[in-house]
């Protein structure tokens, strides 16, 4: 899949603008001619609802506040997916997975459900202390709900195959597919089955896994790392579980997840998306942290190397932490990570560039020479920033 170019279509970006047919053709034409392969099409967006019209998860144009009135009674999926199919397009579905609800509209699945919620052990500086609190008063904007449990996996499980029984898709993404940071999940349940894990109760909970200074510092305990281990067995299952449900439906449709490229970091998502036969030495792994990794799971991954940088001598120039907060350091990393046994497209966040065209177009190069492609997030900023032709030109210099 060698010189892959992916586009993302966030229906949240680009709701009022494909609203139209006219509009979505405009968008089609300009993207066949941008020299785009792929395109990934929202089915569930990240606060719950999905794209098109489900007999287990709310429609967008259920939202109350009415913002995508327009989308009543209609079906992005099946039209964006009908008119990609028309052009030539390889086209997949996303689905976000373990975010179920949006804090600002107080709505979603996960507010209905509120059993469902993580429970978050987070620092409360007028305590100066941590404290447990529940998704929907988290400092968090999406509303989480626990990968752990039953009936949370086997809803998510129902939609991933929905999607697929319904929509002549030619693979899927899933996005969200992790813990939504290092503070989830805390409850009763987590703490039990990890127990379980570990093969010991825990004398301190949570300390034994993490607690604060008083100026909200994160302090690691005894068990971090087994915690860790634990957490990224959990989404590894996950991914598992939905990989078989997917190529029982058809062997030949595309399994992908999204994930960030900073890997050194990821155990706050509670994610081991590496190989198995890479084993990574920092200081929160395991002997045996290897083991959780589900890279191998999947057809290709693609890794956010999301960094205005684009080489690893503009990072060191501009003091940044490590050279993989960088284009090229990101793609390195990921490569690394996944040992030579999936294809990486590298992952492109166009805000990142605004205002500076040629130093998007040296980062799409970047991805290009160094990883099986490029994706480019999102559709929405190419209107807005007219760079239809410089992906065009980045295709024609390959």
């Amino acid at each position: 899949m060698r010189d892959t170019t992916i586009l993302w279509v966030d229906f949240i970006a680009n709701a009022d603008y494909l609203a139209t047919r006219e509009n979505q053709k405009i968008f089609m034409k300009n993207a066949k001619e941008a020299g785009v392969t792929r395109l990934v099409i929202d089915a569930k967006i990240p606060f719950g609802q999905v794209t098109y019209p489900s007999s287990i998860a709310p429609h967008v144009s259920l939202v109350k506040d009415g913002r995508y009135e327009a989308w009543k009674e209609r079906d992005f999926l099946r039209e964006m997916l009908e008119l990609g199919h028309q052009e030539g397009f390889i086209v997949l579905a996303n689905l976000d997975v373990f975010a179920e609800g949006e804090k600002a509209a107080g709505e979603g699945v996960a507010y209905e459900k509120k059993e469902w919620q993580t429970t978050f052990y987070q620092y409360d500086p007028s305590r100066k202390k941590g404290q447990f609190v529940k998704a929907e008063n988290s400092k968090e904007y999406a509303v989480w709900v626990n990968p752990i449990l039953p009936e949370v996996e086997d809803y998510e499980l129902s939609i991933l195959q929905e999607v697929i029984e319904n929509y002549d898709v030619d693979g899927v993404v899933l996005d969200r597919c992790r813990y939504p940071n290092v503070y989830g999940d805390f409850s009763d349940c987590s703490r039990y089955r990890f127990e379980d894990f570990l093969g010991e109760e825990l004398k301190n909970w949570p300390e034994d896994i993490l607690s604060f200074k008083e100026e909200g510092e994160l302090v690691r305990g005894i068990h971090f790392n087994k915690w860790a281990e634990w957490r990224a067995g959990n989404i590894t299952e996950y991914v598992k579980k939905a990989k078989k449900l997917v190529k029982k439906k058809n062997p030949n449709l595309l399994f992908s997840i999204y994930v960030g490229s900073w890997y050194p970091l990821y155990y706050h998502e509670g994610v081991n998306w590496g190989s198995t036969t890479f084993q990574p030495d920092y200081d929160w792994t395991t002997e045996t942290y290897h083991l959780t990794g589900y890279g191998d799971e999947l057809d290709f991954i693609m890794t956010g190397c999301y960094y205005p940088d684009v080489t690893k001598d503009e990072a060191i120039a501009h003091q940044k932490p490590a050279d993989w907060y960088s284009v090229e350091g990101g793609i390195e990393l990921s490569l690394q990570a996944l040992n030579g046994n999936t294809p990486v497209v590298a992952s492109l966040y166009l805000k990142d560039y605004e205002n500076d065209p040629e130093q998007f177009l040296k980062a799409i190069q970047m991805c290009k020479e160094k990883s099986s492609g490029v994706m480019l997030f999102d559709t929405s900023h190419f209107n807005r920033y007219q760079w239809w032709d410089l992906v065009k030109k980045a295709s024609i210099k390959q």
